[in-house]
């Protein structure tokens, strides 16, 4: 990578279970997922009913499935709408398929204390992950990563990864296929998928040492304040929507955000977190630039597992960076990656399933895999909307994606 074209900022700091990855003889569905305004849902599962082959819609709510034979049933779950079945006969034009939201009651409705019944929810889930805390799954997951810098993407770059992880954290994993491309100007982001791993443990062994503070675990209650939002009902379960926020006091850095924890079991659903990114950040070689704006979203989804528990099962980040330099320049970076597990597996013979140190730079082994293009052309598990196809073919046209 040319240095003088690139400045580098480094980070310091379901049912998406599929079968084969390519199917014989295989049908290719395609269609949106929507809800009743027609907004796209990102993110939603997209599963045969009855069988563990599915995916994921991406961020523009499409998707794209595999099927051995039509018709079929496509059984559809998104956190916050009801669950829905439709029966697909013909794979010849792009299917729709709506959403409703699910029924929510308002908490003083249906709890007498809100605050209290956030609190106990907030200990018994923070209790239940303490406990299993060494219990290891694996799976394979798949990763992109996308810049735009001033509104032009200037950095892409996806990858395949056999994980070990717990509840806690992403305790390693090995990299397969990968591919990456890069265009002059804007930021490169050396290890942005640690944000991945960094933040997304549910609870932090040791605050103390902890950069960014965590809604779930022993010390919680003393550094948020949660609060019961409402409750809504999902595939057969009642799931809280408890906000928190940090406390006046909290002086190290934390988000605000919601959980979804089941009322019965006390399962973590999912967990959207906000916050300011500067912490994380380190802008290298660049004294002279400011931060003007670094706001962060990370939301991380579970999915059910044996004895009432979750594991996980996407993240996804976003980071809106706003710098201004000496001479009163504005850049504006937007950096948007998704991770999911496409299939949890047992532990795989072979795997060394290597440690994933915080500082580990991902980019840097990305960038030294070689590039095979046939690997990629109609991939099953790569998902793309039609923003991304034209990205890729753009940047196969200029032969960006390097061949190493």
């Amino acid at each position: 990578m040319n240095s003088g074209l690139m400045k580098p900022l480094i980070l310091l700091g379901a049912m998406l279970v599929v079968g084969p990855a390519v199917l014989a003889q295989s049908i290719t569905l395609t269609g949106q997922v929507v809800d009743n305004t027609q907004r796209p849902i990102p993110y939603a599962s997209v599963g045969v009913k009855g069988s563990q082959q599915g995916t994921a819609t991406n961020e523009a709510g499409e998707f794209s499935l595999r099927v051995s034979a039509l018709p079929q049933q496509l059984e559809v779950l998104s956190i916050g709408y009801a669950p829905t079945t439709v029966q697909v006969s013909s794979a010849a034009t792009p299917v729709t398929i709506v959403l409703s939201a699910n029924a929510v009651a308002l908490p003083e409705v249906r709890v007498r204390n809100p605050e209290q019944e956030a609190k106990e929810l907030v200990q018994r889930a923070s209790a239940k992950l303490l406990r299993h805390e060494k219990q290891a799954y694996y799976g394979k997951a798949f990763y992109r990563q996308k810049t735009r810098h001033n509104g032009t993407y200037c950095e892409f770059f996806d990858a395949f990864y056999d994980v070990k992880f717990d509840n806690r954290h992403i305790s390693g994993w090995d990299l397969g296929e990968s591919r990456y491309a890069v265009r002059p100007g804007g930021f490169t982001f050396t290890n942005f998928s640690a944000i991945i791993r960094v933040v997304l443990p549910t609870f932090i062994k040791n605050p103390r040492r902890a950069k960014l503070l965590t809604p779930l675990g022993s010390q919680a209650l003393q550094q948020f304040d949660f609060t019961l939002k409402e409750i809504q009902t999902s595939q057969g379960r009642e799931l809280a929507v408890i906000h928190f926020q940090p406390k006046m006091e909290t002086t190290k850095t934390a988000p605000s955000g919601l959980l979804y924890i089941d009322r019965q079991t006390a399962a973590l659903h999912r967990r959207e977190m906000t916050f300011s990114a500067s912490s994380l950040l380190s802008l290298n070689g660049l004294p002279d630039t400011h931060i003007e704006s670094d706001a962060f979203r990370v939301v991380s989804d579970y999915t059910p597992v044996a004895d009432s528990l979750t594991r996980l099962a996407s993240t996804r980040a976003q980071c809106r960076l706003v710098t201004q330099q000496a001479d009163g320049k504005i850049d504006s970076t937007h950096i948007a990656s998704t991770f999911f597990f496409y299939q949890y597996t047992p532990r795989l013979a072979g795997h060394a399933y290597a440690d994933v140190p915080r500082k580990s730079k991902d980019l840097q082994q990305v960038m030294a895999r070689s590039y095979n293009p046939a690997f990629w052309l109609d991939n099953a598990v790569v998902k793309n909307s039609p923003l991304d196809e034209q990205l890729i073919r753009d940047l196969e046209g200029q032969h960006v994606f390097r061949p190493m």
